[in-house]
């Protein structure tokens, strides 16, 4: 979401689009924002098009209420200021235990990747990731702390993308590593996690397990 229009959507979600569909037109928009309706419309026309929040014509002027995608990105921000107003930083993250994609294996035997995580962790990578099912704005502040960077790379035969990491213990029992891999098909509420060790094994985790991750 573009900063500009948040102040627009705090307005939307005091109207109640949150919950529900909502009926108003760009002229009263205007009226309250002090933006000129032709902005308003731009702006609305911005939010639909990022998907944040879904439209349609009415007798009245329009109706809009916020997808999901919208509720989470609000969400997100409402979090960041309650953290910095309380003035104490998000250091861990709950999440599930959920199958992965099946290529946690092939990325993590890659050379290129495993000399880096040797050089910068200390450790040979098992050759695996774990997936963790995340709320999505909590992943968002779990992961605005400053990141470890696992540099992408070329090979003859395609271009390997970079990995932000941040150094993390696993139920106060093992060190691992988060990561989000700059390049990838996962959702907004995963996130992976590396080791030196198996950590389903290690920890007896099966799908469902709840797992707490906190940085180190």
């Amino acid at each position: 979401m573009k900063e500009e229009n948040l102040a627009l959507c705090l307005l939307l979600s005091k109207k109640g689009a949150l919950l529900s569909k909502i009926k108003l037109s760009t002229f009263s928009l205007a009226r309250q924002t002090g933006f000129s309706q032709q902005s308003i419309s731009r702006k609305l026309r911005e939010l639909e098009t990022d998907g944040l929040i879904e439209r349609a014509a009415s007798t009245s002027g329009i109706e809009l209420i916020f997808t999901q995608k919208g509720k989470n990105e609000l969400e997100s921000f409402y979090l960041e200021l309650k953290d910095i107003f309380s003035k104490k930083k998000s250091q861990s993250l709950k999440g599930k235990v959920v199958d992965g994609l099946g290529e946690g294996s092939y990325y993590t035997a890659i050379p290129q990747y495993k000399e880096q995580f040797k050089k910068l962790f200390g450790f040979d990578l098992f050759p695996g990731t774990l997936n963790l099912e995340v709320d999505p704005a909590q992943r968002n502040i779990f992961t605005s702390a400053p990141p470890i960077q696992i540099e992408g790379f070329k090979t003859a035969q395609r271009t390997f993308g970079g990995i932000n990491c941040w150094p993390c213990k696993v139920n106060s029992k093992v060190s691992a590593v988060a990561i989000l891999p700059h390049r990838t098909n996962h959702p907004a509420n995963i996130i992976e996690l590396v080791a030196p060790i198996n950590l389903r094994k290690k920890l007896s985790l099966e799908n469902k397990s709840v797992v707490e991750v906190k940085l180190q």
